[in-house]
């Protein structure tokens, strides 16, 4: 793994040695892969998370952290980024930031748009940055931690958010875009950390077999510019399903003839599709279109798995379960008054001219709205399973 962040960081350098917009010495510049931004009062409180590539490079690396972590205090983004500047020896490099974390306490703040028009507009930071929520944590903090798979939590972090696909915006530019479209809430992914905070910030987290560590907890949901809820990884997988993410995720459903029991199926492949959306007075019906393929793995029901009518029972109640599930997210939407699912730009694409009548009181109307899933389902692979479960 030591090789792994050595090239990385080696091609880092070589990066900024070529580019026209970095002026000074190789030795004159931090590199910096992750940055924090948390609340204080009046205004940011900002970290960055720096490489110390003398920890790490080298036949002999120096027994020192390969990493640190610095923040300053400011009104804005950039006054907080100059103190941390100003401590330092050397100069910043943000051009290679990867991931951007922000506290729980600042998105209710509703700052989530400014940050977002920050990145969007700075000279020194990639706009295809990933955004991320920390639940329950400081940013700075979650920065400190050792990752006992990446070593470095911003490795740790963007490997996270690269396992969900592209189906969940969480750049600003990709923010920005969604703001400018009208008709859907911001969603971004959210982290927490598992185990104790303090011991996954000492080094000897990643000599335990028990290690703290960084985890993926779901989606954060924003009412406008702010964060009003949170949506654990189970139901935010029905969100990136009904956008068409193919696949990664399984379903709990319960067993088709009553018994007190459930099987799982492992999606191996998933085309959604929008369909029609019906306008009845105030009644709005979306209507999305599934075709999703998978696996049994897991079964504790009473069915014959070699009687092919058997196997359409499975599949008909994973149809009812995921609409089920849809019902729930649409429910949360309804109860928060947010369009997580973006089913205002559905209606802005569909029907320009009742959306032109509605946006001022959207998502207030969607208590309105319903949503049919047709969902078609094929049992890819049964296993070993015998009949009746067993």
């Amino acid at each position: 793994m030591k090789y792994l962040y050595t090239l990385f960081i080696l091609l880092s350098v070589i990066a900024a040695f070529f580019s026209p917009m970095d002026k000074h010495e190789l030795n004159e510049i931090s590199f910096s892969f992750a940055m924090g931004v948390d609340y204080a009062d009046g205004g940011y409180e900002l970290s960055l998370q720096l490489i110390n590539p003398a920890a790490i490079a080298g036949k002999t690396p120096i027994p020192n952290s390969p990493y640190v972590v610095y923040k300053a205090k400011g009104k804005t983004i950039d006054t907080a980024l100059e103190r941390i500047s100003v401590n330092l020896s050397r100069f910043i490099h943000l051009k290679e930031v990867e991931v951007i974390v922000i506290s729980e306490k600042i998105a209710r703040e509703g700052k989530i748009k400014d940050i977002a028009e920050y990145v969007m507009h700075s000279a020194q930071i990639p706009a295809n940055a990933n955004m991320v929520i920390s639940q329950d944590v400081n940013a700075s903090d979650l920065l400190m931690v050792y990752s006992p798979i990446e070593g470095f939590s911003a490795f740790e972090i963007a490997s996270i958010l690269k396992k969900l696909g592209r189906d969940i915006p969480r750049t600003a530019s990709e923010i920005k875009v969604n703001d400018i479209k009208e008709g859907k809430d911001i969603v971004l992914p959210f982290i927490k950390i598992e185990g104790d905070l303090k011991i996954g910030q000492e080094k000897g987290n990643l000599e335990t077999t028990g290690p703290a560590h960084i985890a993926y907890g779901g989606l954060a949901l924003f009412k406008e510019n702010q964060l009003a809820a949170f949506l654990d990884y189970r139901d935010s997988a029905y969100v990136s399903m009904l956008q068409g993410a193919e696949s990664g995720f399984s379903i709990e459903a319960s067993c088709p003839k009553g018994e007190d029991d459930l099987f799982i199926f492992r999606i191996l492949s998933n085309r959604s599709r929008e369909g029609k959306l019906e306008i009845y007075e105030d009644k709005y019906i979306y209507h999305f279109n599934l075709n999703i393929t998978g696996d049994i793995s897991q079964l504790k029901c009473e069915i014959n798995l070699e009687d092919p009518e058997q196997i359409k029972l499975l599949e008909k109640q994973l149809s009812k379960t995921i609409q089920k599930n849809i019902n729930h997210l649409l429910a949360i939407s309804q109860e928060h008054e947010l369009d997580l699912l973006g089913l205002g730009l559905i209606m802005r694409e569909k029907s320009p001219g009742n959306w032109k009548k509605l946006k001022s009181y959207w998502p207030l109307r969607l208590k309105n709205a319903e949503i049919q899933v047709h969902s078609e389902i094929t049992v890819q692979n049964i296993g070993n399973y015998k009949a009746g479960g067993g």
